[in-house]
């Protein structure tokens, strides 16, 4: 707020700087309003100065005016005076604005040159630097715009890792405190990438070169996604640096950055190159080794995605390529020409890997696949097939009767050949038959053999075939008749018993239950005159499991048993209809048994299907329908407990009950309902209201149905249905009430009611009758103190019978004085520094008055006279504004409850009576005047305040002045005077009566 010095209409206001604020120290601008015309000057003094400093002539424009006092001037405590025809005054305190530091944030990590922003700068009044905390020295200075926000480049040392900076300003020659301090981190030097070239064709791993680096750095160099792909050593000295890095083949873009003391670089430019694959290696088959034309190469070193491709003798002609890899071992089919070859193996992935070290094979012809045998004639033999154009073929008997003759190697002409064998003994003969080509050094290249073998011998079994009944197969076929056909197991065990062969037919069952299988191999073989045929007919057997059995679906509540039979040893899958979860019960020899823990919805018709797994088969299905009951859990009463005694009206209590169900209650004794039923919207507690009992003792029970099935009842509950103690409502324990006060409570409707004090015979109530809402209420008059009461009730049943109730719990209370009545100051009164707050209450209790303020300020005490009259003379010292004033009686240590509060108005400014002065001798017309504050006036008689000499005087801040127009007495005279106020400069709203000095009026002789 601005201070006033002699004020009047004419002084402009001063509306920036506020008094008492902080204000830069230079080019300080000043502005306001006026309601006047003519110069305006603004001067700046120090605090006790005579002499002005700084002045600076206003520009006004309409009711507003603005002026700068020029210069700088040191901080301090000042006052600015503003004048025009008349001055006006404000205290304020010069100082450098104080700067602060928003960006970068203490702990940042930067890159040098970096720029410094804040706030508080003086736009072309205050200079900015930023300083060096180590040192102070100065390493930046500030740019400030026209908002006071200012920015700074600062540029560290190269050899810097981290600085610690504050900012000041300036402003003439004198500094503004430190701002803040921040630290920041300096980060390396972005190094660049310059050698090799940008897109020149690389090996996977290779040299990279560069520039810019920082001694004591590292560099690290890393691929597109930020990966790491190699690292330098600690570089010693500063500029150029070499890092070895390894990068998959294809298109590899690299970035360099340097770490050095934790901190990283930001990445350097990027630089891609054309990465060539690895070479291959091949591994397999082992070099000169003999080889089909066609055959699988081997190898290693691929790269995923890569296409792998095998080249012939000069790499000119390709003879295999893969797929993309998806790994590094590999395998490429290759086809040759038969003879010698060199292979060679590159890989494609964007570019072209160089060519893997050769490898030699030797490849031969073909195998042979089949050799066709016909005989001709007894003891001879005639081989023919296919084969390789210009390759020998030649038979080798492996085994066989003596005396066989092979005969010798045939050409192979247009793609056939063919030889024949004479006279070879009966028997059976273990042949092979390869292809061979000669190479240079007399050496031959063989294709692999072909083992067959030729026999002159029984014919083997025709039309083999199986039928299963019960898990048992029975044989059947064609033979020779007379012949003996064994029927064995693989591996030599019997399948069924040896059968002989009638009419060219034979047939054969099993002596054992085989059960479910996948696959049984069976040998079948014929013998006649202790020949056998040439072979063992292979027939593979299947047998698949047949549906298990459900034997029984039995029930269990919600949940029934479901038990069955399968095959031993089966895996048995279980499905209800309801969802799709397979279950697996356990089975024992045979044997299986389920029931499922999650309950069935009753009311529905239920599917279970069965199926097993035996032999590596999934058996037929087999289903059973079934539907459940619910089960209804039996209800459990809680409340009341037993044997206790209860109320007229009671809510029985209990838990177990089933959401959607029924609840009732019965009387057990007289098997009759009791109460009404109860739907059950939840399942869990319950509870069940009832009314108007008889008097007498009760068994019950409680049953639940749920649509229509019922649960079994709860186990008996017995209780007493008596009548119960009344109820204090007023006073509660502890509580406290007047000497002469209203009890009240609650009981039965139409009962009557008995109070007394504890450990007395008198009733201070008796008789009382309960409502027919069931409360009851009658005064009483005690003594102060601590009180305990108990109470009874009686009752007449329907039966005519008088019910008495126990007494009721020991009620603890306090007795207290009743709250005193402030008669004045009444409500809204205006009250002045010394008041007089009196009132009625109780005779010999002590009465306190106090404010309502947080300190609850005691404004003075009295006792009550026996007139139960009491007042308490009060001296405010609190300022003038609105108060709230409260009275407490007390007595024996017990204190009332407040009075009701009176609001007053405290007026404690006193106006002046300037005018008649003291002692003065006075004639009419009599003029009154003083000084005040803005609002109205009245001046009244000192002898009769109710004689008023003049009523609503204007008062303004430069006084009052009044000639009253009613003749006044003569002789000696005094005057009061208050008035109202309505400056705003406080919260005052009236002042305090004001009395003048002693004046003589005098009157004419006539008068």
């Amino acid at each position: 707020m601005s201070v006033q010095e002699e004020p009047t209409v004419a002084a402009p206001t001063i509306t920036i700087p506020a008094n008492n604020a902080n204000v830069r120290n230079g080019e300080i601008d000043v502005s306001g309003t006026t309601s006047s015309q003519g110069l305006i000057i603004a001067r700046l003094y120090t605090q006790s100065g005579s002499a002005a400093i700084a002045q600076g002539q206003g520009v006004q424009t309409g009711s507003l005016w603005t002026a700068r006092l020029p210069g700088a001037f040191a901080p301090g405590q000042y006052r600015i005076e503003v004048a025009q025809g008349e001055t006006r005054r404000i205290h304020v305190t010069l100082r450098v604005t104080p700067v602060v530091i928003t960006r970068p944030s203490s702990g940042d990590a930067i890159t040098s040159p970096f720029t410094i922003s804040g706030t508080g700068g003086e736009y072309l009044v205050g200079a900015v630097s930023v300083h060096n905390a180590i040192g102070n020295a100065q390493i930046g200075t500030g740019v400030i715009r026209a908002n006071g926000d200012w920015t700074a480049a600062v540029e560290l040392p190269s050899d810097a890792q981290s600085l610690t900076l504050y900012a000041k300003q300036k402003i003439g020659p004198h500094f503004s405190p430190n701002s803040n301090s921040i630290t920041v981190s300096h980060l390396p030097q972005v190094p660049q990438i310059s050698s090799p070239a940008a897109d020149s064709l690389q090996a996977p791993t290779f040299e990279v070169q560069g520039t810019l680096g920082v001694v004591g750095a590292v560099v690290i160099v890393v691929d597109s996604a930020d990966k790491e792909v190699g690292r330098s050593t600690a570089l010693t000295t500063a500029g150029s640096w070499t890092c070895s890095v390894t990068v998959p083949s294809g298109r590899a873009v690299l970035r360099a950055k340097q770490i050095r003391g934790g901190h990283t670089s930001l990445p350097s430019s990027s630089r891609a190159f054309r990465i060539r694959p690895p070479e291959p290696v091949i591994l397999g088959p082992a070099a000169n080794s003999n080889q089909p034309t066609t055959f699988n190469l081997t190898g290693n070193m691929g790269m995923i995605g890569a296409t792998l491709v095998v080249m012939n003798d000069g790499g000119s002609t390709e003879v295999g390529r893969t797929a993309a890899l998806t790994g590094p071992n590999w395998q490429c089919s290759v086809t040759v020409a038969v003879g010698l070859v060199t292979l060679v193996a590159k890989q494609l992935l964007g570019e072209e890997s160089l060519g893997s070290v050769g490898r030699p094979y030797k490849v031969a012809p073909p195998a042979l696949t089949k050799v066709d045998m016909l005989y001709p004639a007894p003891n001879s033999v005639k081989f023919s097939g296919g084969g390789h154009n210009g390759a020998l073929v030649e038979i080798r008997i492996v085994s066989g009767p003596s005396g066989a003759i092979v005969p010798p190697a045939k050409e192979v002409k247009g793609g056939v050949w063919e030889m024949t064998a004479t006279g070879w003994p009966l028997g059976t003969y273990q042949l092979t038959a390869f292809q061979k080509i000669s190479i240079p050094g007399n050496a031959w290249i063989e294709s692999p053999h072909f083992a067959f073998t030729s026999t002159i011998a029984v014919p083997d079994p025709t039309d083999i075939k199986y039928t299963v009944a019960d898990y048992t197969p029975t044989f059947s076929g064609r033979g020779v008749t007379g012949a003996t056909i064994l029927i064995k197991k693989q591996g030599g065990a019997e399948a069924a018993p040896d059968a002989t062969v009638r009419d060219s037919q034979w047939t054969s069952k099993s002596a054992q239950v085989w059960g479910p299988m996948l696959s049984q191999n069976v040998d079948l073989k014929q013998q006649i005159n202790g020949q056998s045929s040439a072979n063992w007919i292979r027939l593979i057997v299947t047998i698949a499991p047949l549906a298990p059995v459900i034997t029984a679906v039995t029930p269990n509540g919600l949940s029934p048993d479901i038990t069955g039979t399968c095959w031993p040893g089966a895996v048995v899958d279980l499905v209800y209809s309801d969802s799709p979860v397979v279950h697996k019960p356990v089975q024992t020899n045979g044997n299986w048994a389920f029931r499922r823990t999650e309950p069935f919805a009753y009311g529905v018709r239920h599917t279970v299907t069965v199926t097993q797994l035996a032999g590596g088969q999934q058996s037929p299905s087999a289903s059973s329908t079934f539907d459940v009951q619910p089960q209804v859990p039996t209800p459990l009463i809680t409340e009341p407990l037993s044997e206790s005694q209860v109320g007229r009206d009671l809510k029985v209590k209990g838990t177990q009950g089933m959401a959607g169900a029924t609840m009732q209650l019965r009387d057990a004794a007289r098997d009759v309902p009791l109460g009404a039923p109860l739907n059950l919207l939840s399942a869990g507690d319950w509870e069940i209201e009832l009314k108007g009992l008889e008097f007498r003792a009760y068994t019950i029970d409680a049953q639940q149905t749920f649509q229509t099935y019922p649960s079994l009842r709860s186990e008996y509950r017995g209780f007493t249905v008596a009548l119960m103690p009344p109820l204090f409502t007023v006073p509660t324990p502890e509580a406290d009430l007047p000497r002469t006060a209203t009890l009240s409570g609650t009981g039965i409707a139409n009962g009557r009611i008995f109070v007394w004090l504890d450990g007395e015979r008198d009733f201070l109530l008796e008789d009382v009758v309960i409502g027919f809402d069931g409360r009851w209420q009658g005064q009483i008059t005690l003594p102060v103190g601590v009180t305990t009461l108990r109470a009874r009730q009686t009752f007449v049943d329907a039966n005519g019978k008088l019910q008495t109730s126990s007494d009721s719990p020991a009620l603890v209370f306090n007795i207290v004085p009743a709250a005193p009545f402030i008669e004045t100051p009444v409500k809204n009164q205006h009250v002045g520094y010394n008041t007089v707050v009196s009132g009625f209450g109780y005779p010999g209790d002590r009465v306190t008055v106090s404010l309502t303020d947080a300190t609850r300020t005691v404004l003075g005490t009295a006792t009550v006279l026996e007139d139960r009259s009491w007042s308490v003379k009060s001296t405010f010292d609190q300022p003038g504004d609105r108060y709230d004033l409260v009275a407490v009686a007390s007595s024996g240590g017990f204190d009332s409850a407040r009075s009701a509060a009176v609001s007053v108005n405290l007026g404690r400014y006193l106006p002046s009576i300037a005018t008649p002065t003291a002692g003065q001798w006075v004639s009419e017309p009599l003029t009154f005047a003083g000084l005040g504050r803005a609002g109205t006036g009245q001046l009244v008689s000192w002898y009769n305040p109710e004689h008023v000499w003049a009523a609503n005087l204007p008062v303004t801040g430069t006084g009052w002045r009044v000639v009253p127009t009613q003749p006044l007495p003569a002789g000696a005279n005094w005057c009061r005077f208050k008035q109202t106020i309505s400056d705003g400069s406080d919260r005052s709203t009236a002042s305090d009566w004001v009395e003048s000095e002693r004046f003589e009026l005098i009157k004419p002789a006539s008068q």
